[in-house]
């Protein structure tokens, strides 16, 4: 249920990206020198009303977009913002206010050059993360079946705003998964990770109010296949202040 965005990356990072996935964006018309442009980068997928886009530290962001020559290097230019949406407007030219509920597009352009819109979510407050459901769960596996693998439920969190005269959910906030403890290993491969089905990835952004991750073991690496466990936290913030801990506690057992 990831909300894709982008994040500030270094501009040497992303220059052969850029002269790769954005062919579309060539043009004879772009000021000297400038042979292409990065997507628009959002220093976070969602913002809240009345307030500004922010980073992940909580910070107050700007939009940003690269330019790039022909070598791939990047190099000044111009850059302008436009909002397609009432839901939002621009402060300085670079900082994105939210102004009501809802999707708020946004391009940025650098001479001729257009980048595609980018969709930022426009929610109320986040203030309370909590469990979906129970925060305790069992998975059994089998050496004998020949079980390498195993994964857990998902770990399922609910971020919502408790202002108003009922909780509603919010989305385009980032959840955090980290594992506290896990079964000792054999070597230095982990025995337990965190996954988004067959990747490896500890964080999800919600939707309708939910994120959620999964814990894998790898049975091999394990020491002993006696019942053991992985305790693993889910943590989200709002302005670089916490909105809530759950902690999952997984139970691992050899059948």
């Amino acid at each position: 249920m990831a909300v894709k965005y982008a994040v500030q990356s270094p501009p040497r990072l992303v220059a052969a990206a850029a002269l790769t996935l954005l062919v579309s964006c060539l043009d004879l018309g772009a000021p000297e020198g400038v042979l292409s442009i990065t997507p628009l980068l959002l220093p976070s997928p969602g913002m809240v009303v009345g307030d500004t886009m922010r980073d992940s530290a909580g910070a107050a962001a700007p939009l940003r977009v690269y330019a790039f020559n022909a070598n791939g290097d990047t190099i000044a230019a111009t850059t302008t913002f436009i909002t397609l949406d009432t839901t939002a407007h621009l402060a300085g030219g670079t900082l994105l206010v939210a102004d009501f509920v809802g999707n708020a597009r946004v391009v940025g352009t650098v001479g001729s050059l257009q980048t595609l819109p980018e969709t930022v979510k426009v929610t109320l407050e986040p203030d309370t993360l909590q469990a979906t459901d129970s925060t305790r769960h069992e998975r059994t596996f089998s050496v004998l079946g020949g079980d390498t693998l195993v994964t857990s439920a998902e770990l399922t969190t609910r971020v919502t705003h408790l202002g108003g005269a009922s909780p509603s959910d919010v989305d385009a906030v980032i959840v955090r998964y980290e594992i506290l403890s896990a079964p000792p290993a054999k070597g230095t491969i982990p025995t337990v990770s965190l996954v988004n089905g067959s990747l490896l990835s500890n964080r999800d952004t919600t939707t309708a109010g939910r994120a959620s991750r999964a814990a894998r073991l790898r049975v091999s690496q394990l020491t002993s296949t006696a019942l053991d466990s992985a305790v693993i936290r889910a943590t989200a913030s709002h302005r670089g202040i916490s909105i809530g801990v759950v902690t999952f506690t997984v139970v691992f057992r050899n059948q």
